[in-house]
Formats: structure tokens, C-alpha cells, sequence
């Protein structure tokens, strides 16, 4: 409803137009002002948590006897049982003793071997990084999971209970908390 014009004449109303509404205007002034300020704050707290995301480590104090860190790990379902790949980068200044074993530990104190490890480096500098393949069967995944290298350990999974892979029932985690 248009209210009567000051002068007690008829109202032409245009499309649009915040003419005949001047209180209207200035509110939406007032409100644009605060909705600017609270989507430029909203902007920075997601930027922020989107780089506290991605430069957070895997594990807040790893082992420096194991002369490596998880960057992040894999986790594919394979019927009931599961391939866990443990992406590892050497510390720099420090090498993977290749003649000492590598052993993941279970919740349940199993020790498994690697199924598969992948090295990546340069003649000149050594090994840089590593690649654990490991197969677990479906106890095996339901609790915390710790990467025995070198003369120290590293935690690769810390929760307890199945981690939630999704309907690709594949998943990468970068934080030991899945």
C-alpha cells in the first residue's frame, strides 16, 4: 500500500522507485552498510579457517626419531577390507634407514608389514619422500593406528570407531584425527 503524498494529492507510484518511500530508502541504506561489513567479515573467518586448514600438519609433534612426517593418508574400502597408503616426507637433513623394518600397529597391538612402498628422491639428495600400502582387515581400521619407522613412531590415526569414507568409499585424509 503507497501512503498519501504529503500535499493530499493522488500518488503516481513507478515501478522501482523508492520515491515515495523515503524511510524505506534509508533503511535499506543502513542495512546494505551492515550486510557489506558482515559478508567481508564472513569472507575473512572462512580465508582464515581455509588456511588454517591447509597449513596445519598432520600430527602436532611428531616423533623426531623417525626422521620422517605424515603429509596424509589414504584410506580405500575394498569389500570389507581396507588399503590404508601413508604418505611420509623426510625430514631434510635426515634418511630413511632402508635396512630397518617398518611396521604399522594396530589398536589390537597387531604388527603389519607394508604391502607396497613407493620411494621418491634424487641421487643427490636421497630419498624425499614415501609411500606405506597397507591392507587391514575390518577390526584392524576401527581404532587408533601408529607407523613404527627408524628408532621412532608416528601416529596415523589417533580416533577410534569406522571412518566415514563417503559413497566412493575412498578418502584423503590431512589431519591423524579421522
Amino acid at each position: 500500500m503507497i501512503p498519501p503524498s504529503p500535499a493530499g494529492g493522488p500518488v503516481t507510484a513507478h515501478p522501482f522507485s523508492f520515491a515515495a518511500l523515503p524511510s524505506l530508502v534509508s533503511s535499506i541504506a543502513v542495512n546494505r552498510k551492515t550486510l557489506r561489513g558482515l559478508l567481508i567479515a564472513a569472507l575473512l573467518l572462512s580465508a582464515g579457517f581455509a588456511a588454517w586448514g591447509w597449513f596445519r600438519p598432520y600430527a602436532w609433534n611428531p616423533d623426531s626419531n623417525a626422521r620422517c612426517e605424515v603429509v596424509g593418508c589414504q584410506v580405500r574400502q575394498d569389500l570389507d577390507y581396507f588399503w590404508v597408503d601413508a604418505h611420509l616426507k623426510v625430514v631434510p637433513g635426515q634418511t630413511h634407514d632402508l635396512m630397518k623394518p617398518v611396521r604399522l600397529i594396530t589398536a589390537a597391538g597387531r604388527e603389519l608389514e607394508p604391502a607396497d612402498t613407493t620411494l621418491v628422491g634424487t641421487e643427490g639428495e636421497g630419498t624425499s619422500e614415501i609411500w606405506f600400502k597397507f591392507w587391514l582387515e575390518p577390526g584392524d581400521i576401527d581404532g587408533p593406528l601408529t607407523l613404527r619407522i627408524n628408532e621412532g613412531s608416528l601416529v596415523i590415526r589417533a580416533n577410534s570407531g569406522r571412518p566415514s569414507l563417503g559413497a566412493s568409499n575412498l578418502e584423503y585424509f590431512t589431519t591423524n584425527h579421522w
